[in-house]
């Protein structure tokens, strides 16, 4: 993952325009209203609505509930980090719409004890949820994240004895113009997903961490918007397993992806599918399936050097390095069986997410069969989203 920090919701007004195709918003595929006697706390996760107990987890009932209704297949788990999308060569916040409030007051509803509290998991706790809410209302944020670097450090540590884990942050927040009613807005402030290993310095990569969020904030209040700090709400905190992995030779995608017409899946006879999955962007001719002259004329367009075939994950910001005005977000596809529906389901979760689109970006899937993986082109994002 590149060390880059991430934006903030708003865009700087000197961002170049992003030449992407049009990606529609995430929030259509957020579900459209919990069920009867729930509240929703974030996208697809629906808890029964009563108060909280003052523990530092979410009750039995409320979690083994959060578990079972849990359903990433449609907005995957980047999208509870990400707070805006890009269309027409915009940024657009999603902190503001009906959903994202709603969804975020009723998160602030569900915490009402200090700490890191665990309010949610997926399906065999491959990702975590926590939430600290600020409850002694303080104004300053090194102050803030400073009462929580202790109770951070002790999460991360936990889970990095199970296995290496990747985390994210979200740093959130309520601005207002002063002296004018109903102005309160939503801002959340992001890190990128860290990875962590058994031996990794935790104290250090918190502290990074925190220093990126602080400069996000003043990077946001620099712009002079007008908007003023009203309140801090909290930090979310995500922890997910993570397996080091990289891209090498051809597999099949199964059929209800190919159905969607959402990605090319250049078929390759070598180690090199990263290169192909990228350069499929320019591929026009009609068999954009097949390695071979079509491919073969655009690689002069990007500099590979440095990059290793097969090519891992952190091989990819070497890529980004090298080519200025190049951004590369990547997802995983998982499998999931859910009887007694005949067919599996598939998830679609983040590997590497940078907030900062470039002017060429990529979306890329990496797909597992066994001990092979394999790098492909998204091309169409919201369809690969559909159920």
């Amino acid at each position: 993952m590149s060390e880059n920090g991430q934006s903030v919701v708003n865009v700087p007004a000197n961002r170049q325009p992003v030449t992407q195709p049009e990606r529609e918003s995430v929030i259509k595929f957020a579900p459209r209203v919990a069920p009867q006697g729930y509240i929703q706390i974030a996208p697809q996760i629906f808890v029964p609505d009563f108060a909280a107990g003052g523990s530092h987890t979410a009750s039995n009932d409320c979690i083994t509930t959060m578990n079972e209704t849990l359903d990433l297949e449609e907005t995957g788990f980047f999208f509870f980090f990400k707070d805006s999308y890009t269309t027409n060569g915009k940024r657009v916040s999603t902190a503001n719409t009906v959903s994202a409030v709603k969804t975020k007051k009723m998160r602030m509803e569900l915490v009402r004890s200090p700490g890191l509290v665990e309010i949610s998991s997926s399906g065999k706790r491959k990702i975590v949820w926590y939430f600290a809410k600020n409850l002694n209302n303080i104004q300053n944020y090194p102050d803030f994240l400073r009462s929580l670097e202790p109770a951070l450090s002790d999460r991360l540590k936990n889970h990095v004895q199970e296995h290496p884990i990747k985390f994210s942050l979200k740093l959130e927040a309520t601005y207002n113009r002063p002296n004018v009613l109903n102005s309160s807005e939503n801002r959340a402030f992001l890190t990128s997903a860290k990875e962590i290993f058994m031996g990794t310095k935790i104290g250090t990569i918190v502290e990074k961490s925190f220093m990126t969020l602080l400069a996000e904030e003043e990077a946001y209040v620099s712009r002079g918007s007008g908007f003023t700090l009203q309140s801090i709400d909290g930090l979310l905190l995500a922890v997910y397993k993570y397996t080091p992995i990289s891209g090498s030779s051809y597999i099949q995608l199964p059929k209800s992806i190919i159905d969607k017409r959402a990605i090319i899946n250049p078929k390759n006879t070598d180690q090199q599918c990263f290169k192909w999955a990228i350069l499929a962007k320019h591929v026009v001719e009609q068999n954009k399936w097949r390695v071979n002259e079509n491919y073969f004329e655009h690689e002069d367009k990007y500099i590979f050097n440095g990059i290793s075939f097969p090519t891992p994950l952190s091989d990819i910001s070497k890529f980004e390095k090298n080519n200025q005005n190049v951004s590369v977000n990547v997802y995983g596809l998982e499998k999931r069986l859910q009887p007694p529906k005949k067919y599996p389901s598939y998830e679609v979760f983040p590997l590497k997410v940078v907030d900062d689109e470039k002017r060429d970006h990529f979306d890329l899937l990496l797909v597992t069969d066994g001990d092979n993986t394999h790098y492909t082109h998204i091309s169409n994002f919201s369809r690969l989203l559909r159920s």
